[in-house]
């Protein structure tokens, strides 16, 4: 059976965040044992927490000391090359939301037109108050509706 989704909020009971943070430490490391296991790679964990007084290290200090000297060694451009942080992944939020926003803006456009021309051909509105602009935009929706008939026609 599923967990229920829970809000990601402060625990204020000091008992239940401890019990909470031993839980999710224990399954993130477990979670990183898994993930060097399947994909043979070199990863390491440190934990800094205000209840325990030393940093809680995977796989081991000295393990963990050599695979950040060896990040460390790296060119500047291979360290930060998939850098992923907070601002990053916000701006790439922003971006998307605008063209999923810009993409919707064109479809409610074309579907705004098409009714306002089936109104038209149904004699239940005019042109006279559309602007110019849209009367155009809706000459060529017309034009590419009739190819879209005359190539389905002649498919028949």
């Amino acid at each position: 059976m599923t967990r229920g989704k829970i809000k990601l909020e402060y625990i204020a009971n000091d008992a239940e965040r401890r019990a909470s943070f031993k839980k999710r430490k224990k399954g993130i490391v477990n979670k990183m044992n898994e993930l060097c296991t399947l994909c043979d790679i070199q990863a390491c964990i440190i934990i800094y927490s205000a209840y325990e007084p030393q940093p809680t290290v995977w796989p081991s200090p000295l393990d963990a000391q050599q695979i950040i000297s060896r990040f460390r060694e790296l060119p500047e451009m291979e360290q930060t090359q998939r850098l992923f942080n907070q601002e990053s992944y916000t701006i790439q939020r922003i971006q998307k939301s605008h063209k999923q926003a810009e993409k919707l803006q064109r479809i409610n456009t074309l579907t705004d037109m098409e009714i306002q021309m089936h109104q038209c051909m149904a004699g239940l509105s005019s042109l006279q108050n559309v602007p110019l602009n849209y009367i155009t935009e809706m000459g060529r929706l017309a034009e590419q509706k009739m190819r879209d008939i005359m190539a389905r026609m002649d498919e028949m």
